[in-house]
């Protein structure tokens, strides 16, 4: 081969190892790669049509409730709830304490910026209680309010005559004030009821070592409940059961029932009435020289305060027992004390009552509630709330002050609380102290 040739050789070959190579120029520009290394895209598959993106918190409040539900208000981001309460007439002391608390909850979890950006706002009524009053408070809050609910209504011997209208609107009542267990879908019993309530004061008489018993009861489900504690709980301990006695509601002639307790003999009294017939019963029972244990439900005993204790002369009022439904007002407790500080610094409706021990229990019942409604996830309607609240019996909500909450479906399911404590009245120190642990009824 010529010299030439070999020469052209050379260039030839050295220029299809720079073609191979590519070009390493500063412009940073690669060779495009030969199209038969490139993977075609199958051609019977699509792009997925675009699909809406469900909804999150971050829509807003209701976020998750469809269609309008009474009570939420999804464009202002409010959901309006009721309660009524014995804020005037002979229950006020306790009713001033009893709207305080929650409306102390309310102010508090507003405060905190609300639950899945709603807040709350409460609507609520005076029944003077009054059964009458009562019934038409919850109507006007149901038809002209519009509330979603209602939370901590009380007045025991009340609060039945209202089931039908919520029953008819479907609105939920968490957390009444110690009525009587009648399994409606509707309604959740935060407290132990009056019934096991007085199932407890008879435990605590065995355990003093009692062995007659007698019941003081008004002539209603109230004084019912009274004299089911008594035939239930009076043969676990083999005590003789030797009177039940009926006063009439709102009635001050309590003197015929205390004759004829006194004539029986009775070493421990249970009683099921209003404050005002409490405290007569304990200043007859002391005129006559008659010193039974005597023990009332939380509602009639104002166990925590002096609603009740104030009624009777000191000197009849001390060793008064009451059955507890919740914490004391002076418990060293974090949750309480925490409820203390707000307490001390609230200025609204009912701040001067007498009666904290009622705040302290309706805080407890409305903080309850909000725990429960931040599980509903956004979803407010009806249904979503009876079977968020029926799975805390595998979830139970734990509020310090009060029983463990833990409902279920129906039936008794809706008593979602069980045990109750026992404290006592010192007239020289005027405090109650806790004499008995929560436990449930013997049996």
């Amino acid at each position: 081969m010529s010299k030439l040739l070999k020469v052209l050789a050379l260039l030839f070959a050295f220029a299809l190892v720079a073609a191979a190579c590519g070009n390493d120029d500063d412009d940073g520009d690669a060779a495009p790669a030969p199209a038969a290394t490139e993977a075609p895209a199958p051609a019977a598959t699509e792009a997925p049509a675009p699909t809406e993106a469900p909804p999150s918190p971050a829509d807003g409040c209701a976020w998750a409730t469809e269609g309008d539900v009474r009570g939420v208000d999804k464009e202002n981001g409010v959901i309006t709830i009721g309660s009524s309460q014995p804020f005037t007439g002979r229950a006020a002391v306790a009713g001033e304490g009893l709207i305080a608390g929650i409306i102390i909850a309310v102010d508090e979890v507003n405060a905190n910026g609300g639950i899945d950006g709603c807040t709350f706002e409460l609507v609520w009524e005076d029944d003077r209680f009054e059964i009458e009053q009562m019934v038409t408070n919850v109507r006007k809050m149901i038809e002209q309010d519009n509330v979603w609910g209602f939370v901590g209504t009380a007045g025991s011997q009340a609060i039945p005559s209202t089931y039908p209208d919520i029953e008819a609107a479907g609105t939920p009542l968490w957390g009444p004030v110690s009525p009587a267990d009648q399994d409606i879908q509707e309604v959740y019993l935060t407290n132990p009821t009056r019934t096991e309530q007085g199932r407890i004061c008879i435990d605590y008489f065995a355990e003093q070592g009692a062995t007659k018993v007698a019941a003081i009861g008004q002539d209603n489900e109230l004084g019912e409940e009274a004299f089911n504690a008594i035939d239930m709980q009076a043969p676990v301990h083999g005590m003789e059961i030797v009177a039940k006695e009926e006063v009439e509601v709102l009635s001050d002639a309590v003197a015929p029932a205390v004759l004829s307790v006194i004539d029986s003999g009775a070493d421990a009294v249970l009683t099921a009435l209003d404050g005002t017939q409490n405290g007569l019963v304990m200043d007859q029972f002391h005129e006559a020289g008659f010193d039974p244990l005597m023990c009332s439900d939380q509602g009639s005993a104002g166990a925590g305060g002096q609603t009740t204790v104030s009624l009777a002369v000191p000197e009849a009022a001390d060793g008064y027992l009451g059955a507890l439904q919740g914490a004391l007002p002076d418990s060293d407790m974090d949750f309480v004390q925490h409820w203390l500080a707000m307490w001390e610094a609230y200025d609204g409706p009912g701040a001067g009552s007498l009666a904290p021990n009622f705040s302290l229990q309706t805080y407890s019942i409305a903080r309850a509630f909000f725990e429960l409604w931040d599980r509903l996830d956004g979803d407010y309607s009806y249904e979503n709330f009876h079977a968020t609240a029926e799975a805390m019996a595998d979830d139970p909500i734990l509020i310090p002050a009060m029983p463990v909450l833990a409902c279920g479906p129906l039936p008794g399911g809706h008593g979602c609380a069980s045990g109750a404590g026992i404290a006592e009245y010192d007239a020289e120190t005027m405090t109650w102290t806790q004499v008995r642990d929560f436990l449930p009824p013997a049996s």
